[in-house]
């Protein structure tokens, strides 16, 4: 620990208390929560604003005798699981996300879904030429290289998660890695020195709220984007849809690879990097896809497609989520509607 250097408290922090009673803090869905210790919250109340651990440690010691020893332990603590961030840092996570979104499987089911990344690609192309342009957790990098291909003057590319290792490879992989800044940290602990014309983003779950959409938007409409700037996507339509599930498949490393090949002519990316990686976790892909396989895996549809609520991310307007009151799911063919897991 450098106790000159002054750390702030990650604006991404979230407390809560578990059933039993602990207190617990994270910054991000892709990280384990922290067990808080009582000495721990007031360390964190210090550098509220900004402090150095010098000064932080002079105003805790006008209420406690604080040994030097124990406090830069929980000091340390902090820093490490990014609760405490460097106050002067452009951006630069004290350590990377490893759980959630740092998983190599999710990103090759995000890049396999050719309709999600190939309309990102329009939108890109049709927006980004001469522009910056801020995208929030690039993970791979995909959004950002067809940024970069699309003319973006400047391109900062931001990822809390060790994923961002597969992205930097990406960059260099297809020529782009001059013309796009990594920056590894959280978004909402990151600063920049101009802001954006073009923010993308694509931190939605299947719970389109399970990647804390809302409060990422709004921080970045604060902070990074430039008046009458664009956000891709700008809308949110939510809808809902029966399914029947009677087998989930895996992929096996071979089929994974193949996939990544076929891909590669549609995205015209070169993914030898996302092999790579592949090849070097097997056991995300373990399973073949055996019977299955043989014929394209498509849940079937029982019921036609409802519109739960429409949500406007443009930057004049305020985030709020309006949920339809005439909701209903038309059922079109017999079925039972969920999943059969194995």
């Amino acid at each position: 620990m450098d106790w000159h250097l002054p750390y702030a408290v990650s604006r991404s922090l979230v407390l809560q208390i578990d059933p039993g009673g602990k207190l617990l803090a994270r910054t991000s869905v892709s990280r384990e929560p922290h067990v808080l210790a009582f000495d721990g919250l007031p360390v964190l109340l210090a550098f509220a604003g900004g402090s150095t651990p010098t000064d932080a440690l002079a105003r805790l010691r006008t209420k406690w005798k604080i040994a030097d020893d124990g406090y830069a332990t929980v000091v340390t603590a902090l820093v490490a699981q990014n609760l405490l961030t460097p106050a002067d840092d452009a951006g630069a996570a004290s350590s990377p996300a490893t759980g959630g979104f740092a998983s190599l499987l999710s990103h090759f089911n995000m890049v396999s879904d050719s309709v999600r990344v190939m309309s990102y690609q329009r939108a890109i192309q049709r927006h980004c030429r001469g522009k910056t342009v801020v995208e929030i957790g690039c993970g791979s990098g995909i959004l950002s290289i067809f940024a970069a291909q699309a003319g973006a003057r400047r391109v900062i590319a931001i990822e809390e998660s060790r994923i961002a290792d597969l992205a930097m490879e990406m960059f260099r992989a297809n020529g782009v890695a001059d013309r796009i800044e990594l920056r590894r940290a959280n978004s909402r602990d990151v600063s920049l020195d101009e802001r954006a014309d073009v923010i993308i983003h694509e931190v939605l779950g299947s719970d389109p709220f399970s990647e804390n959409l809302l409060p990422f938007i709004e921080d970045a409409r604060a902070r990074f984007l430039a008046p009458n700037g664009r956000l891709i996507p700008s809308v949110l339509e939510v809808c809902c849809v029966g399914f029947e599930v009677l087998d989930q498949p895996y992929l096996d490393k071979s089929s994974a690879n193949a996939r990544l090949s076929e891909l590669e002519g549609l995205y015209g990316l070169d993914f030898s990097a996302f092999r790579g990686f592949v090849d070097a976790e097997p056991l995300l892909f373990r399973r073949p896809l055996g019977e299955l396989g043989k014929n394209q895996f498509e849940p079937r549809i029982l019921t036609d497609e409802t519109q739960l609520y429409r949500l406007d991310l443009a930057a004049a307007t305020p985030l709020e989520v309006m949920p339809r009151q005439d909701l209903s799911l038309r059922v079109i063919r017999a079925g039972s509607l969920g999943s059969r897991g194995d």
